[in-house]
């Protein structure tokens, strides 16, 4: 894939037009992009490095060679059996604190409305 493809499929992931990401990037114009899309001037490394750190989703070596993708692939981080574990464990166990404090605002429900009465005799 030739650099100027390279380009317009980037622009198209973010959604900018070359003078706006041209500006994003501390050029003061999209004259850049301009040579790059009449065959004059390749993508440099110091541009691929300028879009990555913008665009860290972006491939460097993509964007330099057209190998592999245009995005990165997420690292995925292992989940470890044992964490895993004891997070369901205090899901469990606050689901249990959960209804044991329902229960308690239900008996001081109960008692509130069983002393009613008996509050208005009270006087201060």
């Amino acid at each position: 894939m030739e650099d100027k493809n390279r380009l317009v499929e980037i622009l198209k992931h973010i959604g900018a037009r070359k003078n706006t990401l041209a500006k994003e990037l501390g050029y003061t114009n999209g004259s850049v992009f301009y040579q790059i899309e009449t065959g004059r001037n390749g993508i440099s490394t110091s541009l691929a490095r300028k879009i990555t750190n913008k665009y860290p989703e972006i491939n460097y070596e993509w964007i330099l060679t057209g190998k592999g993708t245009m995005l990165v692939k997420p690292k995925e981080t292992p989940v470890d059996e044992t964490i895993l574990k004891q997070m369901k464990l205090l899901e469990r166990l606050s689901e249990g604190q959960d209804a044991q404090i329902q229960l308690l605002k239900d008996r001081v429900k109960l008692l509130e409305q069983r002393f009613e009465p008996e509050k208005n005799l009270i006087t201060t």
